[in-house]
């Protein structure tokens, strides 16, 4: 059974009438599966709790900037998302891994991330060996020209957004910027420990 009722100003799906999930809806977009108080987690008993409108929309409103800078950044700079790129960073950033790995932290099948770590292999971008713990199992790690093709990607980016900064704020604007970063690094880091 699905229940609908109104909260606040979105709309409120539970899964069924003793369901520990629900969903927040605003203008028809999904904007999340939130777990209902009560819930295991702190985080999930603080977003079950949405009594905060004014947070809730600044969230929403930071997601949805986030994304549309980072999808124009890399559209603009040519470097766009792609299985081989997503890869290639996040080797960089957890390396060595498994396909498993790279599977579980991409949320694709083990298949799919086995034929792109083999495809980059043959590229010369990857270089895999046989786990120490599992000798079945390959690890992969970037090799030198990923790291390289990895850096100018980077690059690219940094250089396109470098250049807007120049061209559309001035200096109190970047300022801000800056200071809006160390909240955003700040939001990041929570509960990393």
């Amino acid at each position: 059974m699905i229940c609908l009722i109104k909260e606040y100003s979105y709309t409120v799906y539970f899964s069924g009438p003793n369901s520990n999930h629900f969903l927040y809806m605003t203008d028809g977009y999904c904007i999340g599966r939130v777990l209902r108080r009560g819930a295991r987690s702190d985080w999930a008993r603080k977003s079950g709790d949405m009594t905060n409108n004014a947070n809730f929309e600044l969230a929403e409103r930071l997601r949805a900037a986030v994304g549309s800078f980072v999808r124009r950044t890399r559209e603009c700079a040519g470097t766009p998302s792609d299985a081989r790129s997503e890869t290639l960073g996040l080797l960089d950033r957890k390396g060595p891994l498994s396909a498993a790995m790279v599977a579980k932290a991409r949320a694709v099948t083990h298949q799919s991330a086995r034929k792109v770590l083999s495809d980059m292999e043959d590229g010369g971008l990857v270089t895999g060996e046989p786990s120490h713990r599992d000798g079945r199992e390959r690890l992969y790690r970037l090799s030198e020209d990923g790291m390289v093709e990895l850096r100018r990607s980077r690059s690219a980016r940094t250089r396109w957004i470098a250049i807007q900064l120049e061209d559309i704020l001035d200096k109190d604007d970047r300022e801000t910027l800056a200071a809006a970063i160390v909240l955003l690094e700040r939001i990041a880091s929570a509960g990393s420990d």
